[in-house]
């Protein structure tokens, strides 16, 4: 009797976590954004909203592809992709790099790297660039484990050493209170590489990465709406708190070019 007692017990048990998971699992439903976006992929939007970025990926339904609309080359320019995660606008004589375009860094609510890539195709309107964010498969580093929503624009990190608590003997009833999700990590201003740019394109970069445009200097005949970037005043790959200014230096183009808008 005992022992058919306590099967009982463990049962009503396992019934009661399984309401309250599913009790949590409509909470987490119900506190989303109302705005989140779902499906395979977003709509396509002009590459001047914030440059190549993904709003925060919330939960496996959100989706994985980004796509940006480019603004047609001049005709002495073309598009090229150099690899998985850049893309180039290069003159075709000559062969010189105008500008490119690089996949955004993400990481997951634990700090893991989440893979991004970039695809360059062509539509009846023009280029499109699109940034697709690589997090329904799981983590490659760990055996295809799931990431930790939600997944935000950042650098991330492999490997290391984890730390852990274990317990024996009978396992503890479940709480009654889940315990609260993990803050995202704060956005931090990764200086981006912005020689060669006009002062629009740099300032999109900029915003990018969480960064601002500072002092604009200006220099070889050079002004702010024709002119390129030659000098900025902070190396790239520089890590500053969000929203750091970087002031640059402007001359004016040699040849005809473009910048993004």
């Amino acid at each position: 009797m005992k022992t058919t007692a306590t099967k009982k017990g463990r049962k009503r048990l396992a019934a009661c976590a399984a309401l309250l998971c599913a009790l949590v699992a409509s909470l987490a439903v119900a506190i989303a954004p109302a705005a989140a976006e779902t499906g395979d992929a977003a709509p396509i939007r002009p590459l001047s909203e914030g440059g190549l970025n993904f709003s925060t990926i919330y939960g496996p339904e959100s989706p994985e592809e980004y796509p940006f609309r480019l603004d047609p080359p001049s005709p002495e320019m073309r598009m090229r992709q150099v690899g998985d995660q850049e893309i180039v606008a290069e003159y075709i004589e000559g062969g010189s790099v105008g500008y490119s375009l690089q996949a955004v860094p993400a990481s997951d609510a634990v700090g893991a790297t989440v893979p991004t890539t970039l695809a360059l195709t062509e539509d009846e309107e023009g280029p499109v660039v699109t940034l697709t964010v690589h997090f329904r498969a799981g983590n490659p580093a760990a055996g295809g484990a799931p990431f930790v929503f939600p997944v935000v624009e950042g650098k991330g990190w492999e490997g290391g050493w984890f730390y852990g608590t274990v317990e024996l003997g009978e396992p503890k009833p479940p709480a009654t209170n889940p315990p609260p999700a993990p803050p995202p990590p704060a956005p931090t201003c990764t200086v981006p590489s912005l020689r060669g740019l006009g002062l629009r394109a740099a300032k999109a970069r900029l915003r990018a990465d969480h960064c601002a445009i500072g002092k604009v200097h200006l220099a070889g005949g050079a002004t702010r709406d024709k002119g390129e970037v030659v000098k900025q005043f902070r190396a790239a790959g520089t890590q500053l708190t969000a929203g750091a200014p970087v002031a640059v230096k402007l001359s004016a183009r040699q040849g005809s070019s473009r910048s993004l808008s």
